[in-house]
């Protein structure tokens, strides 16, 4: 279980699935895109790729990796000019970093996130 203290509330949340989704709408709802988590899968890219290619605009795309598409994970942490683009191999731990994208935005944000595995257990892992 996650708990989640702002100024204004306490939230629980069963898991970090759950946490992620209030972030994002958090996120959205302020309209400025500046944290992103978000997965594209490898038809959308080539869709973007060949968008950026028919209109001529000078882009570089990394290969495919063999004969394999991949699809690509986005994150965005507070600086738009600085997105990270990870192609999604099989070693990619999407899981893990959405869950260090969730604490990263808490940290950010000055929300305090605590998880709790026992009901004596309790660890603090974002305090700004």
């Amino acid at each position: 279980m996650l708990i989640l203290f702002d100024r204004h509330y306490i939230i629980a949340f069963n898991n970090y699935r759950k946490l992620y989704n209030h972030l994002e709408n958090l996120e959205r709802n302020k309209g400025k895109g500046k944290w992103i988590f978000a997965r594209h899968s490898h038809q959308r890219v080539l869709s973007f790729y060949k968008y950026i290619c028919d209109q001529e605009i000078p882009v570089q795309i990394p290969g495919k990796e063999g004969d394999k598409n991949f699809d690509v994970l986005e994150m965005v942490n507070g600086d738009v000019k600085n997105p990270i683009f990870i192609p999604v191999t099989p070693d990619v731990d999407v899981i893990a970093l959405q869950h260090q994208w969730c604490q990263n935005y808490c940290k950010e944000h000055n929300y305090a996130l605590f998880e709790i595995s026992k009901p004596a257990d309790v660890t603090e892992i974002g305090v700004g």
